[in-house]
């Protein structure tokens, strides 16, 4: 049995009826009540949080309250994964085939271009008639894509520098934020690489044992960042959800 955690604010979440019948849902709501009977019926799980920390503060919850050691499959997404993710519903049945940590989008938003729609047709030939899933690789110092520009993304790592008084523009992100969170060995993996690898709308998979060995501590420092209110630090954790639990980072740094 795999679990299925879904964040949600004020999307509509009807189409979980759908899901899977081997999946355990948690249904973490941070707005209007649940009435749907169908729904009430299917979700396992519908726990009520306080709006704060997005996404972040929901998945990192449920990491620190449900443990489990079994090889199943936790997947997380937010109340509507379509729009990052086509695919997901079929998806969630390829889990034989997934990696031990697996990226399960496919874009950030069409209608912005992002990525653009002829790097999405290039890959296309990839997936071999597969469902549609691309992991974008991404700077660890401009937080910006490789393969095409995004002012937005390699925005947040000038936000993120301003915020911790504006270090040099060379820093390692996702070194500094994670050893800000007490994860030094895996802050020095991060500053020894130059790229790292994420999944739009953090959405993903990740198997049980490696969320239940991963350092308590980390995950309640990480948790109280997203707490603070500072909307770029849900923007690194989007980056880094996969690396958190075993994903490598790439391409050496050079010395």
């Amino acid at each position: 049995m795999h679990s299925l955690v879904i964040a949600r604010y004020s999307e509509n979440v009807d189409w979980l009826v759908q899901v899977p019948d081997n999946y355990e849902i948690f249904l973490y709501n941070k707005g209007e009540p649940i009435q749907s009977p169908e729904l009430l019926k299917r979700v396992n799980h519908i726990i009520d949080r306080p709006n704060m920390g997005r996404e972040s503060e929901t998945y990192l919850h449920h990491m620190m309250t449900v443990k489990r050691m079994d090889h199943d499959f936790t997947v997380f997404a937010q109340g509507d994964p379509f729009e990052h993710s086509p695919d997901f519903l079929p998806l969630l049945d390829t889990w034989v085939e997934w990696d031990k940590v697996q990226a399960l989008s496919w874009q950030w938003m069409a209608e912005r271009n992002i990525p653009p729609a002829s790097l999405l047709d290039d890959y296309m030939p990839l997936l071999k008639g597969g469902l549609r899933v691309r992991p974008e690789r991404y700077s660890l110092i401009t937080w910006g894509p490789l393969d095409f520009t995004d002012a937005g993304a390699s925005g947040m790592s000038m936000v993120y520098r301003l915020l911790h008084g504006n270090p040099p523009e060379g820093i390692n992100v996702a070194g500094h934020y994670l050893r800000s969170c007490g994860l030094d060995e895996l802050a020095d993996k991060a500053e020894a690489h130059t790229v790292g690898v994420f999944s739009y709308g953090a959405i993903f998979a990740v198997r049980n044992d490696l969320i239940a060995r991963f350092p308590q501590h980390g995950l309640d420092a990480m948790r109280n960042l997203a707490n603070t209110g500072v909307t770029v630090y849900g923007y690194v954790l989007e980056r880094l959800w996969l690396h958190l639990f075993g994903q490598e980072f790439l391409v050496p740094k050079q010395r």
